[in-house]
């Protein structure tokens, strides 16, 4: 296929090209974001589509101007029909069957969503949402699409959605799914239902304090998504040494086990920090009576020796990897990790007068200088 070159400018890093088709049977690249739906991406003279908006198309190269080839990746088309499909076929059932009305939809490049105007949508009916629209792809049904006037449209029953009255189109494409949905819109769908092949709800949330969120994936999607998840459960067998049904009583047993772990763990690194303490305050730095504690060694240790720091005259500092934590009632701790953080633009951190931390890794000898420069 061939499309012409109108005008090519800089944008951004990029360009934007204006095209015209020179074929009133060409195919033309579709726009992101038309009807809810991913817009196309393929290349032109082997320059590859970033975007495609509705009055230009963003390629990462210079064009010139004149006629050249152009491929739109039909990989990506079908994947976008099923994608598109599924939700008109969700939307309707849910209308249908629950009186659940679509009021938002979003296409992502991984995930699409769609809001029901329901807060209060139980697990249940999730559930049997879910499957009865994976019952209707495996009946099948015909996706029809016809094209009306604009003034006609008052005269279609059944719609799912009015025609908002932002859309001036002298005309209108209809998109029908028997037995399920009737709705406008002119985005990619599949000739059957039976072409979504699958349906998945990966999840549902509130939002807006009035609606519910459905995340969902069709099609090769939820294909792959199922094929993940399936090498996940055979790890798990493996590390368990369990079935399926196994699984979740022995993740359950071996949560249990890290918690006591955990906690033992925690008894022995308070007793051990008690044990060092004695010797961080006998290597601590002494300058102009104020003394600076520095020790490097475990987080959970770490936590239970800023406990154990109570004393007035001492600052305390825990270093653990690219982590720094400092306690004090002696000296302002804010004030020392803002010293910290200007000898380093990339560390992070923050606190109050008497504890704070550094993301980063920051040397002890700029540690003792900083701490000198705020007495």
């Amino acid at each position: 296929m061939f499309i012409g070159i109108k005008n090519c400018e800089k944008y951004n890093d990029n360009y934007a090209v204006e095209v015209e088709y020179i074929d009133i049977f060409s195919t033309r690249i579709y726009p992101d974001g038309k009807g809810g739906q991913l817009g196309d991406r393929g290349h032109i003279n082997n320059v590859p589509i970033l975007e495609v908006k509705e009055d230009k198309i963003i390629v990462s190269e210079k064009i010139l101007e004149g006629e050249h080839e152009y491929h739109i990746d039909n990989e990506r088309r079908t994947d976008i029909a099923m994608q598109h499909t599924a939700e008109h076929l969700f939307s309707g059932i849910a209308l249908k069957d629950y009186n659940l009305h679509n009021v938002g939809f979003r296409m992502g490049e991984e995930i699409s969503t769609v809001d029901l105007d329901s807060d209060s949508i139980s697990e249940e009916v999730v559930k049997e949402l879910a499957e009865k629209v994976n019952k209707a792809i495996l009946k099948g049904a015909k996706v029809l699409g016809t094209t009306i006037m604009r003034d006609e449209i008052e005269t279609v029953s059944g719609l799912r959605k009015k025609i908002s009255s932002k859309i001036s189109d002298d005309y209108i494409r209809l998109v029908k799914i028997e037995g399920y949905d009737l709705c406008a819109c002119a985005g990619f769908h599949v000739g059957d239902i039976k072409d979504i092949r699958v349906f998945k709800i990966l999840s549902t949330e509130r939002i807006k304090g009035k609606y519910t969120r459905f995340t969902f994936i069709a099609g090769d999607r939820a294909l792959k998504d199922y094929n993940k998840k399936s090498e996940i459960i055979k790890s798990l067998n493996h590390t368990f040494s369990c079935r399926d049904n196994e699984i979740l009583e022995k993740f359950d047993n071996f949560k249990k086990e890290y918690e006591t772990l955990k906690k033992d763990y925690t008894q022995l690194a308070h007793i051990y920090a008690l044990n060092i303490k004695e010797n961080i305050l006998k290597d601590a730095i002494e300058i102009n009576s104020h003394k600076l504690a520095i020790y490097n060694g475990d987080k959970i240790i770490i936590n239970e020796l800023k406990k154990l720091f109570t004393e007035k005259d001492f600052t305390f500092v825990g270093i653990c990897e690219d982590s720094i934590i400092i306690v004090s009632e002696d000296i302002n701790c804010s004030l020392f990790i803002k010293e910290i953080l200007n000898t380093n633009p990339s560390l992070k951190g923050g606190g109050g007068a008497k504890q704070g931390n550094i993301k980063g890794i920051v040397d002890e000898e700029i540690i003792i200088c900083s701490f000198k420069k705020i007495l």
